[in-house]
């Protein structure tokens, strides 16, 4: 028995309305990140924030369909795909489309960053595709485009074949010869949405199909490159120790706090999404064969929208530069000088006396 058709308890209805949550924070965060990253002129021309605009823009995009039908259907028995013949083709796509973007974009973003920390003038590392804000764009639009074509299946043949699901017994009362008489009827219930034909419906093999593209290539690739990035890291941090160049340490730095904030950013995605998307491929049906199942892995969906929603946060809080501009410009926090503090201790000292 599912959650639209039992009464819902204190859980069921905070599982609920937590997607209500997610979407107002991820929505609220996403914005700011894509504007501070595309239109700041600290961040506008560092190629990795190129991907993460566009990760931004996934992430926006990813979190209304099946966070909204995780409150509609338990409250209102509504689920979005199921409204009309359009909202069937393009919210399904819209979905897959946005997910997969974020994911995989996040996972060429990693290959990126690895080349641009190994990377030095005239090597061969500098003359592959990568550490440019060109070649950023190029990977981005190329992958975006892959992923539209290989989601367009939804906006061309989802829904156009809609086979008998059950038939309901109906009995209603008609006025006849001034009396009412008890007629019954029978009314077709349809399958409304996912079959492309008599003998193929595209769930469950989407699902499979979604934790493949989604989770595991972009999974192996942030696992891959990941493990290249922490290695190099900590042999960037032997080699400050023996240099004497305060310019070179400085770009170093730089390059090992992008790298720290990159690697919080793709873990986070391994972490809360691999569950969720493994849940719904694997242990759908199992789940809700029980009562509270549905509710379960609704939660689980919601904590993996929560990394699609985080994406302020990640950065606010391991990207120092832009926790620094973020506190400057968004909050309005200015950081004195040190010729102001010592200027207006002089002033208090001068009263004083």
């Amino acid at each position: 028995m599912g959650m639209a058709d039992r009464k819902l308890d204190d859980f069921d209805r905070f599982v609920s309305y937590l997607p209500l949550l997610v979407i107002f924070v991820g929505l609220i965060g996403n914005t700011t990140c894509f504007f501070v990253f595309r239109f700041s002129k600290h961040f506008k021309t560092i190629p990795c924030m190129v991907f993460l605009s566009f990760v931004a823009i996934g992430d926006t995009a990813s979190l209304f369909v099946w966070n909204l039908n995780h409150f509609l259907k338990p409250n209102f028995k509504i689920e979005l795909e199921y409204l009309n013949g359009f909202s069937c083709r393009f919210f399904p796509f819209l979905q897959l489309f946005s997910l997969q973007t974020s994911s995989n974009l996040l996972s060429i973003m990693c290959i990126d960053r690895f080349f641009t920390i190994i990377s030095t003038p005239g090597s061969i590392y500098s003359r592959l595709p990568f550490s440019t804000l060109k070649t950023s764009y190029i990977w981005s639009i190329t992958i975006i485009v892959l992923l539209f074509f290989l989601n367009f299946h939804f906006l061309i043949f989802n829904g156009n074949y809609q086979p008998l699901k059950s038939v309901i017994n109906v009995t209603f009362s008609e006025l006849l010869n001034i009396s009412y008489v008890n007629k019954n009827t029978q009314i077709p219930i349809y399958e409304k949405c996912f079959w492309y034909g008599p003998y193929f419906r595209i769930y469950p093999l989407l699902d499979q199909i979604n934790l493949i593209v989604y989770n595991f290539i972009p999974f192996t690739i942030m696992f891959i490159f990941n493990i290249l990035l922490i290695s190099k890291t900590l042999m960037l941090n032997n080699t400050i120790k023996n240099m004497q160049s305060k310019e070179a340490i400085r770009a170093i730095m730089k390059k090992r706090r992008l790298t720290v904030s990159i690697l919080s950013i793709t873990f986070a995605f391994i972490i809360l999404t691999m569950p969720s998307t493994i849940s719904f491929s694997y242990f759908f049906e199992y789940f809700f064969s029980y009562s509270k199942g549905p509710s379960i892995i609704n939660l689980i969906d919601s904590l993996a929208f929560f990394y699609h929603s985080s994406l302020f946060f990640n950065c606010f809080f391991t990207n120092i530069k832009f926790r620094k501009y973020v506190m400057r410009n968004l909050f309005g926090f200015k950081k004195r000088s040190k010729k102001a503090f010592i200027g207006a201790n002089q002033t208090a000292g001068s009263v004083m006396n």
